[in-house]
């Protein structure tokens, strides 16, 4: 009987453990590169997009909004609309910052007019 108790503790211990490094493992926000701009110049920025497109990949990341003509619906932002989701801030900041983006921005820099921001998501706490 005290053997099947210890083990009864040992296997709730265990599942707690578990259950917590599950819990920190889900708990670090992704990061989001959010971009809001208009184009001036067309070849500028297709130069831009040509090399710029295929990087975020690269970070882990994915672009998960990308429009051309973002209807607003309050305030004056600008016409093109573009976010990218990677696994954590870090990555999102090791993207903006590598070696292949810095070349790649130069062009959106000339030909566009707006913001970029890198922030964190959002994320629930779980019970």
């Amino acid at each position: 009987m005290k053997t099947l108790a210890i083990a009864a503790v040992a296997a709730t211990a265990a599942t707690i453990v578990l259950a917590a490094t599950g819990y920190a493992q889900n708990t670090q926000p992704p990061g989001y590169m959010i971009a809001n701009y208009t184009i001036k110049d067309q070849a500028g920025y297709r130069k831009y997009m040509e090399e710029a497109g295929p990087l975020a990949p690269k970070y882990g990341g994915k672009i998960i909004v990308f429009n051309l003509n973002a209807n607003a619906v309050e305030g004056q932002p600008k016409k093109v609309m573009a976010i990218a989701e990677f696994p954590s801030l870090a990555d999102a900041q090791r993207f903006y910052n590598s070696p292949e983006y810095t070349a790649a921005r130069k062009f959106r820099v000339a030909s566009t007019e707006g913001t970029v921001v890198i922030t964190e998501g959002f994320v629930p706490l779980q019970p």
